[in-house]
């Protein structure tokens, strides 16, 4: 099989399910240095992405603007759409990966025009994709993490197996110093604990309960570590009601940008957090993980790499049980807070 000169990675979605993308496409590169790598992304993750060793291209569809388009039945959807499959069809990709697994992603990558085009085959993959494809993958039944399942696919693209699989999301020297700047500002004192304890409003049902955060915060606090909340917009009043007991060593930080605020969880030694984008970023950046887990499977979306510690129910929940985190309490998080403190060697504030 012939090294393809430039190949599509197509990967539209949510901020998590880019990172876990991330280690795939360091594959590819180590495979095949010489080739261009566009990768296809909605705007939201985008700038995870921009200046990226391994991508040569970003090719970004402003869902939202779109989707407003459409609903004012605006002709300006038209002109969006026809721009974004120009630049598809400008890159010319011989090679496209359908890392996502949806029926707009796989139309993506149709639209590309790549003549070879993978993707998984059913029962991984949803809407109908895979009849976009014309190289389909299939994995074995086991429940593989998603960071695997992504090294599959471009193995089956003709990439070695045996090459090193890390987490790669890249953040320049000057952002990570201010990221060590804010950190030191909200907290200048002892450890710090990042906690994320939000999801999107969708996605509500991923939420460890307040209370129990705050418990949290108050045992972080009252053992002697600092913390910091993680936020996004509209979040400020929910993280100053899990605060509100903690006392001085904890602040809250809900107004970074995407890569502000990657470049401030790499400076903290730990992060506490459900399976959302923050947690996610967390290992991908070398920061030590404890991950709570409900409604969502470990052994699909845990963080990936080693001395993270995973809190999770004997099986998943369902997203309407009275307690999804059944067994996981205030308690046993701080204990698992405080153990991989222990053992994270990464830079705490003077």
């Amino acid at each position: 099989m012939n090294t393809p000169r430039r190949v599509l990675v197509v990967r539209l979605g949510a901020v998590g399910d880019v990172v876990r993308t991330l280690p795939a496409v360091g594959l590819l590169r180590q495979a095949w240095p010489d080739a261009r790598v566009a990768w296809a992304v909605e705007t939201l993750s985008a700038p995870l992405l921009e200046g990226h060793p391994d991508i040569d291209r970003l090719l970004v569809l402003d869902r939202r603007r779109l989707q407003r388009q459409i609903r004012r039945l605006s002709p300006g959807a038209v002109g969006l759409l026809r721009d974004f499959r120009r630049g598809l069809r400008d890159f010319g990709a011989e090679l496209s990966l359908d890392f996502q697994g949806s029926f707009k992603s796989g139309l993506v990558a149709a639209l590309s025009g790549a003549p070879r085009r993978f993707g998984f085959d059913r029962p991984w993959i949803r809407e109908g994709s895979h009849l976009f494809a014309n190289h389909r993958v299939r994995l074995d039944p086991t429940r593989r993490h998603r960071v695997l399942r992504a090294a599959a696919l471009v193995e089956a693209a003709g990439v070695p197996p045996g090459g090193r699989l890390a987490p790669n999301l890249v953040l320049g020297e000057d952002e990570l110093e201010r990221g060590r700047r804010e950190r030191r500002r909200l907290c200048p004192e002892g450890a710090v604990v990042a906690l994320a304890p939000f999801s999107s409003r969708r996605q509500a049902w991923k939420r460890y309960p307040l209370e129990r955060w705050k418990a949290i915060a108050r045992g972080v606090t009252e053992r002697g570590a600092s913390l910091i909340v993680l936020g996004g917009p509209g979040e400020r009043e929910p993280a100053e009601a899990l605060t509100a007991g903690a006392g001085e060593r904890a602040a809250i930080s809900t107004d970074l940008d995407l890569r502000e605020l990657a470049a401030l969880i790499a400076a903290c030694p730990v992060l506490v957090g459900g399976d959302t984008g923050p947690m996610h970023i967390a290992w991908s950046v070398g920061s030590r993980v404890v991950a709570i887990y409900g409604p969502t499977d470990p052994a699909l979306n845990a963080p990936f790499g080693e001395g993270h510690r995973v809190l999770a129910p004997e099986r998943p929940t369902s997203r309407q049980e009275a307690d999804r985190f059944p067994g996981i309490s205030p308690e046993r998080v701080i204990d698992s807070i405080f153990q991989v403190l222990e053992t994270s060697t990464k830079e705490t504030p003077p």
